[in-house]
This record gives C-alpha cells, structure tokens and sequence, in this order.
C-alpha cells in the first residue's frame, strides 16, 4: 500500500503543523489541542491518498472500471465529445473514503484530451456531470473506444491527469486523481455487455463493467 505523490505536499504541510504545534504546547497548552487536530487531518490525508498496487489481467475485450466507488446510475446517452454516436454511460461516485485514483479502462492511446472549468455542485446530481469542473479523458484501441470523465464535487475542487495526448496506455494503468469526494462517469459502445448494476461496489482496475459482444 502506497501513497499518491499527488497528497505529498499537502501531508507534509500538515505533518509539520502537528510537529510545531506539539512544541509549542509547552508554552501556550492551546497549541496542543491544536496540534492533535493537525495529526487528525495528517491521518485522514494518508488514508485519503492511499494508492494501492494493483494487477489488472489484460484483456482487449473487457472494459474495467476507472475508478473506485458505487455505481450510481447506467442509461443510454448521446456521446457528442468522443465516441459521437449513442453510448452507455456508467456513473460511479466516489466517497472521501475511496481510493480516488483513476485508472484506464482498457489498453490503447489517448485520443482525447479536455479539460473543462465548470461548478462544483455535489458531484452525483444530475446536472454535474455537465456543468461541474471536469476532464475528458478518451482512449482508442482496435476494438473499442471508451470516455473517461473525472468530474470534480462540492468538496473535490482539484483534478489531475498524468496522461498525454497520442500516450499509448496500458489497461489498469493510472490516469489520474480526484481530491476529496467526487465522480467518475465513463462512455462505452452500444456493443459492449454490461456486467455491473445500480449500487453495485467497483474498483479500478479491478471490476470488469462491460465486455465486447
């Protein structure tokens, strides 16, 4: 079990707070209750950044979740960004106590890239996935083609991707993060079987959500 390079500065900041705080209680004991509160947050933040290792078992006709979370919703949409056709898009919300580091669904290159500054109302309302602040993350192989969508929320007012346009990608391979409670939405084909339902528990990389008919 790793921690993110994305939560480094931050952990430190705070780690270094509980440390200075812990000092100065000896001379002021209002900083001693402060200093447990920074060692409060320093926990929360390592847990919050956790980035466990993960073996995704390679397969061109699986689509594996990006993320970890519960599925929220599946309807048919028109996908106008990427796919440009009628699609299936798969919800799937994220609690502050997720993993909230993303993976790629399946292997092959990175097509799409846009990055897209919106709200940042709770991120499983409906109108979210449109208006909020958001990054469009699309990725091609010779069988499918898929949209991933970070979506920032209420609290998540920090995206990061660590892909690059034409990037060639490996299937369980991280993209990128989401801080504090969020959503990832994801866009497959009309001809991949969905094998997951509403409320069911998902991990990136992990949990096979569709696979090619």
């Amino acid at each position: 079990m790793g921690i993110n390079k994305a939560g480094f500065n931050l952990i430190k900041i705070f780690l270094i707070l509980s440390i200075a705080g812990y000092i100065l209680s000896y001379w002021v004991e209002f900083f001693g209750r402060l200093s447990i509160f920074f060692v409060l947050i320093t926990i929360f933040l390592v847990y919050f950044f956790r980035d466990p290792n993960r073996k995704t078992e390679e397969n061109d006709a699986i689509v594996y979740s990006p993320a970890d979370g519960e599925v929220i919703e599946i309807k048919e949409v028109t996908e106008d960004k990427f796919l440009k056709t009628q699609a299936m898009v798969i919800k799937i919300f994220m609690t502050p106590l997720d993993v909230h580091v993303q993976r790629a669904p399946i292997k092959g290159r990175v097509e799409y890239l846009e990055y897209k500054k919106g709200k940042f109302m709770p991120a499983n309302l409906d109108k979210a996935s449109a208006e909020n602040e958001q990054n469009l993350i699309g990725i091609e192989n010779n069988r499918v083609k898929v949209l991933v969508k970070q979506i920032a929320g209420i609290l998540a007012r920090r995206i990061v991707w660590w892909v690059n346009m034409q990037q060639g990608i490996s299937q369980g391979e991280r993209l990128g993060m989401i801080k504090l409670g969020s959503q990832v939405d994801i866009y497959i084909p009309m001809n991949i079987d969905i094998k997951v339902k509403v409320k069911e528990k998902v991990k990136a990389g992990l949990t096979v959500l569709g696979e090619v008919k």
